[in-house]
């Protein structure tokens, strides 16, 4: 089977799939994703596409999107700061990780993993459910990745082992729940010891992975402009765009800039001022106390 095509393994994976398959939820760019994450092998994408969904009723991810509040987040993002920003000139949201203003001594202090884990399933819900409709849209044709820019500028890799585990999860998550989401990632400001480790990590990443990854030194900023226009890249990145608040508080995209008939949408766009809002409050709380 992992030698046919799209057109030729889906109205096979749909059969294998039974009731599993509800066409008014998956639709067949969905499922091609499976597919295509399991070479097309169709037994292997059925028990891929039935794990997910068990995963998402024992995750209760219906209730996170509903309910879930993320007070950390501001003070998350001063020590971690990661952003969505804009497209590139695909029309992929682009997501920035400045790894080298991590602190990793205070991740923990702030928050737990098991709450990390949360709001990246939250957030990869609004990803799948929100982001890539509205730049679908906005495209006129079908945009179902993100394009990844991390800057390990200054990263502290001696303290990394720290968070491995959680961002370990964070991406097998992503891996198995929300496969082929991955369109391009950029190591922008990497130093000589990273490009050292990348040799050892190619070797056990899968080829499609490593394709997508591009290592650059400081001397990013050409590549990253030819990926992504100007005017979509933060000053602070070597590009044009001065966001009222600054572009790392933003997040704004076609989801919410008001280029998208019948976007930005309040319940998606509820979750930042739920979390903001909840952060507010707990400071509030905690000046009245003192």
């Amino acid at each position: 089977m992992s030698s046919l095509h799209l057109s030729d393994a889906l109205p096979t994976f749909k059969e294998s799939l039974g009731s599993d398959y509800d066409p008014s939820q998956h639709s067949d760019i969905l499922l091609g994703r499976f597919l295509k994450a399991r070479s097309f092998d169709v037994p292997l994408a059925t028990a891929m596409f039935i794990k997910w969904r068990e995963w998402y009723v024992q995750e209760r991810v219906d209730d996170i999107l509903q309910t879930f509040t993320f007070p950390e987040l501001p003070a998350l993002r001063e020590i971690y700061p990661r952003f969505q920003h804009k497209t590139d000139k695909q029309g992929r949201m682009v997501v920035y990780n400045q790894f080298g203003k991590l602190d990793v001594s205070k991740i923990f202090q702030i928050t737990t993993p098991e709450r990390m884990l949360t709001y990246e399933i939250r957030e990869s819900e609004k990803l799948e459910k929100y982001r890539f409709p509205a730049l679908t849209k906005k495209a006129g044709r079908n945009v179902d990745k993100v394009v990844l820019v991390l800057d390990v500028a200054g990263f502290p890799f001696m303290q990394f082992y720290r968070i491995q585990a959680v961002l370990g999860k964070i991406a097998e998550n992503n891996s198995n729940y929300h496969p082929e989401t991955l369109g391009q990632v950029l190591i922008i400001n990497a130093p000589f010891i990273f490009k050292a480790i990348w040799k050892l990590i190619v070797n056990i990443i899968p080829a499609e992975t490593a394709a997508k990854c591009n290592i650059l030194g400081s001397d990013y900023q050409e590549t990253l402009l030819n990926l992504i226009d100007a005017e979509n890249v933060p000053k602070f990145f070597g590009g044009t765009c001065e966001c009222p608040g600054g572009c790392e508080r933003a997040d704004v995209g076609p989801w919410n800039d008001g280029t998208v008939e019948g976007y930005p949408d309040e319940f998606w766009e509820g979750f930042r001022k739920r979390d903001l809002d909840a952060a507010a409050a707990a400071i509030s709380a905690s000046d009245e106390m003192k």
